[in-house]
């Protein structure tokens, strides 16, 4: 079932930390290619949340974890404890929904999951495929979201995705996207002066303009991957970034994306 939730009533403006591709492995000494994916998201965290400590919530768009496993989603929850901020998900490509749901109970699945935030909502939804590394949106997901679009009146709909509904121009990065961008996209594009999609999966920073749609990309907290490429390439100095989001319901995004 397709729920909402009420977080607070915030009149024309919202804020939130956009994070992504955490890639958590299941014991807190462990490394990914050299890089310790816990220690690089506990400095992430720290860091913007002393910056904005003001934001109505944390957004991951998704691969939490690179395994999986309840081990990490049992790190992802350490790492969490101690912040009191609301934290909404969506699965990647390396995540395990019902899993992921023992500690964020919002993530997605099989349905839609609309949060209402006032004059806003938060819709998010899951392109997760099995045994796959590139999405798809469901034919009833695909509905529930017309539906929540057709009925939502003036509200603003922030979209959170893990897979780029766009080319970005990295061919290998595009291989492993959306498959069903433009089915995706014939459903959102008509509501697109009333949506910010915010999406993970491409480790860079991406900042589009879609026929009047705002789409939003982060670099990861974990490696980057170089911009423009026809091969996976790891950028030299794979600094961990999170963005900030301001978000006026007169659609004015103040974003700005910092590297730790």
């Amino acid at each position: 079932m397709m729920t909402e939730q009420s977080l607070h009533k915030r009149a024309g403006n919202i804020k939130f930390i956009h994070i992504t591709d955490t890639h958590l492995l299941d014991a807190p000494e462990e490394t990914f290619h050299c890089l310790n994916t816990k220690e690089n998201l506990e400095r992430v965290l720290s860091e913007s949340l002393r910056r904005y400590s003001d934001i109505d919530f944390i957004l991951f768009t998704g691969d939490i974890s690179q395994t999986g496993t309840a081990e990490s989603y049992i790190l992802f929850k350490s790492v969490l404890q101690g912040y009191e901020f609301p934290v909404y998900c969506v699965p990647g490509n390396h995540d395990t929904p019902k899993l992921l749901q023992h500690v964020i109970p919002d993530v997605p699945e099989s349905s839609i999951n609309v949060i209402a935030l006032g004059e806003f909502s938060l819709v998010l939804l899951n392109s997760r495929v099995d045994d796959g590394h590139h999405g798809m949106v469901t034919q009833c997901c695909l509905q529930q979201l017309e539906a929540h679009l057709r009925n939502s009146g003036d509200q603003f709909n922030i979209i959170a995705i893990h897979h780029p509904p766009v080319l970005i121009n990295s061919k290998w990065l595009d291989k492993l996207g959306l498959k069903n961008q433009r089915e995706f996209l014939r459903v959102i594009q008509k509501y697109s002066q009333n949506i910010l999609l915010v999406c993970g999966h491409v480790h860079q920073e991406v900042d589009q303009q879609i026929d009047g749609l705002r789409l939003l990309a982060t670099p990861s907290t974990c490696h980057q991957y170089e911009a423009n490429s026809e091969h996976m390439s790891r950028t030299a100095t794979p600094a961990p970034a999170y963005r900030y989001v301001s978000l006026s319901r007169k659609n004015n995004v103040d974003t700005t994306v910092h590297y730790i």
